[in-house]
Parts: structure tokens; C-alpha cells; sequence
């Protein structure tokens, strides 16, 4: 069940809207205030930063993943915490860089272990 954490705004004709994941209340808002010129200085609103679903349905949309292509998503921020201006983008811009990050391969790096395995091995080949 998700955390109820609903966000809301006072339209500048009286009306009310409410979200309940703070990620969503977030990007909702921000088209609006970039044709001004504004960017929010946000995790938020970074370009390499995204909910998982599990963030979603459970954490009401609070916590991000920051991605790195061809990475597994390890660091997690928090939606309001201050971002770099560099970080920061487009509304339009985070949902393509998450989907970029989808759609590339998975990185996985060797172990110490394995790789030390792998190069006795092929010390042992070569020396055949």
C-alpha cells in the first residue's frame, strides 16, 4: 500500500489538484514554471534521477534512483533535496534519459575473484 503523502495545489483560478506521489506532484508542476525560465534546483528535477516502482507504490513517490547507463542504480535521493544546476533539466528530458537507461545493456564488472581466476587462466593457456 502506498504512503499517503498527498501534495497539493492552489490553481490560480481558485481549483484544487492533489497527488499522491510526490515525484508525480513534481513533474505536474514543473511545465509550468519552466516556460518562465524557472528550473527547480531538485533531485527532483535531475535528468539522471528516477522512481522505481517499488518507490511509488510504497514510498508515495518520496526517493529517486540516480542512473549511470549501463549501471545498476545504487544511490538513492531524496525527491526535495538540492541538486547541482548542472543536473537539472527538462521535464521532457528525465523520461528520455530514463528510458535510454532501460534500454542499454547492464554492466556488470568482475569480481576480484573471478578476474583473478579468469587472468590465471589465461596465463596458463598462453604458456602452452
Amino acid at each position: 500500500m502506498a504512503a499517503d503523502l498527498p501534495m497539493g495545489v492552489l490553481g490560480p483560478g481558485g481549483e484544487e489538484e492533489t497527488w499522491r506521489l510526490l515525484f508525480d506532484a513534481l513533474s505536474r508542476l514543473r511545465p509550468q514554471i519552466e516556460p518562465l525560465g524557472f528550473q527547480l534546483l531538485c533531485n527532483g528535477a535531475r535528468i539522471d534521477a528516477y522512481p522505481s516502482g517499488m518507490s511509488r507504490d510504497m514510498g508515495g513517490g518520496r526517493t529517486l534512483y540516480v542512473l549511470t547507463p549501463g549501471r545498476t542504480p545504487r544511490q538513492r535521493v531524496a525527491v526535495f533535496d538540492r541538486a547541482a544546476p548542472s543536473s537539472v533539466g527538462t521535464v521532457a528530458a528525465q523520461p528520455a534519459f530514463y528510458e535510454s537507461w532501460l534500454a542499454g545493456p547492464e554492466e556488470r564488472p568482475l569480481t576480484d575473484r573471478a578476474r583473478n581466476a579468469l587472468t590465471e587462466l589465461w596465463l596458463r593457456l598462453r604458456t602452452r
